[in-house]
C-alpha cells in the first residue's frame, strides 16, 4: 500500500541580512509554482493538506523546522518526503565555508557564532531530516553553494550518506547557478508539467533530474539518487486513463507465467543444516575427525565436515601469506599462485572481499574471509558445498569463530543467526530449526537471585529488600548468557517473546523453591527482566498469569523490569492509536489492573531507557545503571532521579514515591553509600553483600550488615571529596560489574 506523500516548500526572495545579498525576483513565486504543480488535482501526487508552504516572511527558522520536524516525526517507511528551497545561502566566515545556511527570511548571522542552531544549516538538514527520515526523502535546492556540496575541495562535506543504514533513502537535485537565478527550478517545473513524462506518462524524481542536466546549466547542477528515490513518481502529465476503462479480465489470459518467489538459500537449506551437524558431531568426537585425543582443533573438524582434502587458515601479511594453522595434507607451495589472485577485488584487505572459489585441472579451492587479514581455505569440498557460495563463506567465518566443541548448541545457534544477519529472510527449515535450537537453549539456562539490599545508618536498618533473577548459562558458570539472550532480536518478535515467557516461567517456579528452602515465612518481591515487546504480546501475559499461579507468588510481589535495550515504537506494520507512550502506558496499567504485577524501569541512564521513560511510565521501581556512578556530576544525576521518582507521590496522584534502586554498588563504587543515603536512595544492588548471586536464597550476615550500616553512618573515604570537587574519581574507568 503506498504510503503518505508530504512536502516542505520553502521560497524566500529578501532577507534580515545585512550581507549586501541582492533581492530575488523570483525565488517565492518559483515555490509556489512547484508547490501547485506537485498538488495539482489533475497531474499531482501530493495532498495540499500534507504539503508545507513557507514564502518571504513567513518562511522564518521556527516554523521551517518545526515543519520539517513534524513530517519527519510522522513519516514511516513506505513514506515520501520532499523538500525544496529557493533562495540564497551564507557560510559565516569563522565557519571557513564548511558549515552553510539556508538564507530564511529572519535569519540573523551575529546570533550563529554563538548558537549555531539559531539558522537553517545544511547539517541540520543532513542529520536531522534525510537523516531521520524513514521513509524516501527527495531534496531540491535551487540556490548558490548548493551542488559544491557533494564534492568541496578539500573539505569533507558528505550530504547523502547517513550511519546506521545499509543502504541510503533519499535522492537530491543541487544547483547554484549564479548567473541565471531560479533556472534549476525553472527546468523542474518544465520537467514536472511532462517534459520529463517517461512512457508511462509519469514524471519521477530520476526522469525529471535526467531531464535537468541536459540544459546544460552552468555549473552543472549535483545529482544524486540512492535506493529507489530515482523512481518516485512526482506528477502524471500523461495518464488520462483510469482503471474503470480499462477492460476486465473473467478469466486466467494464456501465456501468463505464475511463479512462487523462491528464496535462493532454498536449495541449499538441507546441505547447511547437513553441514553443521557433522560439525557439531566432529567437533563433538574429535577422532571421528582424526584429531588427537589431546588436539579438536578447527581445521581438522572443518576438514572431515566438509568432505575436503584439507582446510588451513591462511594471512595475508607484507610480504605474502602465511600458514597459521592447517590440515596434515594441506600443500601451500603447491596451491600459492591460487591464494593471492591479481584482481584487487580479491585481495582480503579490500572491505568488500567476500570470498572466492578457483577450480583448475579438477581442483576447487574455496576461500573465505574470516577478518580483514585471515582466511579459511578448503581444498576440494564436496561439490553440492562449494556451490553454496556467500552464504557458506559466512558459516565458516561464525564456525571459527565459535565453540562447537564446548557449547554445540549455541555456536549453531550463532551460525544460523549470521545467515540471517547477512542474508535477510531465511528458509522455513532453517528458520525453525533455529526458533527449536533457541528453545532448548533458553530451557537449559539456570536461575540465580541477586539481592537488593535496603541499606541504613544503623544494622537494623540493613537488610534484603528483595531479589532480581538472573539467567546463567549453569550454576557452574557464573558468566551471564548474554549474546544467547541478544540473539532474539536478530530473528523478531516471535523469538523474542519465547525467550521472555521462557525465563519468566523458568525465574518463578526457581524462585517459589527457593523460597521454600529459604529464611522467610512470606516471599520478599522478585524482578525479572522483560522486553517491551513481550509486553505488548497477549500469549506472554498468558504465561505470566500461569507463572504466577503455579508458582503461589501474589502478583504484587513480582516486578516486570523493562529492558532498556528496547524502544517504545510500533513496528512498520503496526499503528498504534497513540503516542507511543502514551500506548504502553496505557498497555502497562491494563496488565497492572488484570495481572496484579509492578513494574520498573531497568538501567536508567543506558539504553533507552530515557528521562520521558521513567517520567511518563506507571512504575513503581526506577533503577539506576551503574555506569551513573561513574559519571562526574553523578550526585547530580541521583538527586534529580529521587526528584522525579517522588514527583506523583507529591502531587498525590500515587500512595508512595517510586522506589529508585542503583545497580552494580560495590566497594569500589566512585560514589559512596553515606552520598546515596543522603541522597534520600534506601535501595543499592551489586556485589555489596560478598557474595555472587546464588540459587538459594539466605539472609545478610550480621557482620555484613554492621559493615554497611557502618560505611553509611561513618563513611569518610577521601573519593566522596575527590567526586564532590570533580576530581579524579569521577575520572575512574568503569569497575567490574558485581554478580
Amino acid at each position: 500500500m503506498a504510503g503518505r506523500r508530504s512536502a516542505v516548500i520553502i521560497g524566500v526572495d529578501d532577507s534580515a541580512l545585512d550581507a549586501g545579498l541582492p533581492s530575488l525576483r523570483n525565488a517565492e513565486k518559483d515555490a509556489l509554482s512547484v508547490r501547485d504543480v506537485l498538488c495539482d488535482p489533475e497531474i499531482g501526487t501530493f495532498d495540499p493538506a500534507d504539503v508545507a508552504l513557507h514564502l518571504g516572511p513567513d518562511a522564518t527558522v521556527d516554523a521551517v523546522k518545526a515543519s520539517l520536524s513534524r513530517a519527519v516525526r510522522e513519516s514511516d517507511v513506505d513514506d515520501v518526503l520532499l523538500v525544496y528551497f529557493a533562495g540564497h545561502t551564507m557560510a559565516p566566515e569563522w565557519s571557513h565555508d564548511t558549515d552553510v545556511y539556508l538564507v530564511t527570511s529572519d535569519l540573523d548571522d551575529r546570533a550563529l557564532s554563538q548558537n549555531p542552531d539559531a539558522g537553517l544549516r545544511m547539517a541540520y538538514l543532513k542529520r536531522d531530516v534525510l537523516g531521520k527520515c524513514r521513509g524516501t526523502a527527495l531534496l531540491i535546492l535551487d540556490c548558490c553553494r548548493a551542488g559544491s556540496l557533494l564534492a568541496t575541495p578539500g573539505q569533507r562535506i558528505d550530504l547523502i550518506s547517513h550511519e546506521g543504514r545499509p543502504e541510503a533513502r533519499y535522492s537530491a537535485l543541487m544547483a547554484s547557478t549564479h548567473d541565471r537565478p531560479g533556472a534549476l527550478s525553472r527546468h523542474v517545473l518544465a520537467g514536472l508539467r511532462g517534459q520529463a513524462m517517461d512512457r508511462r506518462g509519469q514524471v519521477t524524481f530520476q526522469a525529471m533530474s535526467n531531464y535537468v542536466l541536459e540544459q546544460d546549466l552552468d555549473p552543472a547542477p549535483g545529482v544524486v539518487t540512492k535506493s529507489w528515490g530515482g523512481t518516485t513518481v512526482l506528477t502524471r502529465p500523461g495518464d488520462d486513463h483510469s482503471e474503470s476503462d480499462r477492460p476486465a479480465l473473467t478469466s486466467m489470459p494464456d501465456g501468463v507465467i505464475l511463479e512462487r518467489l523462491e528464496n535462493p538459500l532454498d536449495r541449499y537449506a538441507d546441505d547447511i543444516l547437513a553441514l553443521i551437524d557433522r560439525i557439531s558431531r566432529f567437533a563433538a568426537e574429535p577422532q571421528a575427525s582424526g584429531v588427537s585425543p589431546d588436539g579438536g582443533e578447527r581445521v581438522e573438524y572443518l576438514r572431515a565436515a566438509m568432505g575436503a582434502d584439507s582446510v588451513a587458515l591462511l594471512e595475508y601479511t607484507a610480504t605474502g601469506v602465511v600458514t597459521i594453522d592447517g590440515t596434515s595434507r594441506f600443500d601451500r607451495e603447491r596451491l600459492q599462485h591460487f591464494l593471492r589472485p591479481p584482481e584487487d577485488e580479491f585481495i582480503p584487505s579490500n572491505p568488500v572481499w567476500f570470498g572466492h572459489t578457483v577450480q583448475y585441472d579438477g581442483l576447487t579451492l574455496f576461500c573465505a574471509p574470516i577478518t580483514r587479514a585471515l582466511f579459511l581455505v578448503v581444498v576440494d569440498p564436496r561439490p553440492e558445498l562449494a556451490a553454496i557460495g556467500q552464504p557458506l563463506a559466512k558459516v565458516l567465518e561464525t564456525v571459527w569463530r565459535s565453540d562447537f566443541a564446548a557449547h554445540p548448541l549455541e555456536a549453531e545457534t550463532l551460525v544460523l543467526t549470521a545467515l540471517r544477519q547477512t542474508c535477510g529472510r531465511l528458509p522455513t527449515a532453517l528458520y525453525e530449526r533455529c526458533f527449536q535450537l533457541y528453545q532448548e537453549i533458553l530451557r537449559t539456562l539456570s536461575i540465580v537471585f541477586q539481592p537488593i539490599v535496603t541499606i541504613g545508618a544503623t544494622w537494623h536498618q540493613v537488610g534484603v529488600h528483595s531479589y532480581e533473577a538472573l539467567a546463567r548459562r549453569s550454576l557452574a558458570d557464573q558468566s551471564a548468557p548474554g549474546a544467547m539472550l541478544q540473539v532474539a532480536h536478530t530473528w523478531g518478535d516471535r523469538f523474542v517473546i519465547e525467550r521472555d515467557k521462557i525465563i519468566t516461567e523458568k525465574a518463578l517456579l526457581a524462585y517459589a523453591r527457593a523460597h521454600t528452602d529459604g529464611p522467610w515465612d512470606v516471599p520478599k518481591p522478585v524482578s525479572v527482566n522483560v522486553s517491551v515487546r513481550s509486553l505488548l504480546s497477549d500469549s506472554y501475559i498468558a504465561t505470566l498469569r500461569a507463572a504466577i499461579a503455579a508458582a503461589n507468588l501474589e502478583p504484587s510481589a513480582v516486578t516486570l523490569e523493562i529492558s532498556e535495550g528496547d524502544p517504545i515504537e510500533p513496528r512498520s506494520d503496526e499503528q498504534w492509536p497513540d503516542e507511543p507512550h502514551a500506548h504502553f502506558h496505557n498497555r502497562l496499567a491494563a496488565i497492572a489492573r488484570d495481572v496484579g504485577v509492578a513494574f520498573a524501569v531497568d538501567d536508567f541512564g543506558s539504553g533507552y531507557a530515557s528521562t520521558s521513560r521513567m517520567a511518563e511510565l506507571p512504575l513503581t521501581q526506577i533503577k539506576v545503571d551503574r555506569a551513573v556512578l561513574h559519571h562526574r556530576t553523578a550526585l547530580q544525576e541521583l538527586d534529580f532521579i529521587v526528584s522525579v521518582a517522588r514527583d506523583a507521590h507529591d502531587r498525590g496522584e500515587t500512595h508512595a514515591p517510586r522506589v529508585v534502586i542503583v545497580e552494580g554498588v560495590d566497594a569500589e563504587s566512585p560514589v559512596t553509600l553515606r552520598q546515596i543515603h543522603e541522597n534520600k536512595i534506601r535501595h543499592v544492588q551489586g556485589y555489596i553483600t560478598g557474595q555472587p548471586a546464588a540459587a538459594t536464597l539466605r539472609q545478610m550476615a550480621l557482620e555484613t550488615r554492621k559493615e554497611i550500616a557502618d560505611r553509611v553512618s561513618g563513611d569518610v573515604d577521601p573519593r566522596a571529596i575527590e567526586l564532590a570537587r570533580g576530581g579524579p574519581a569521577g575520572d575512574r574507568a568503569s569497575l567490574r560489574k558485581g554478580a
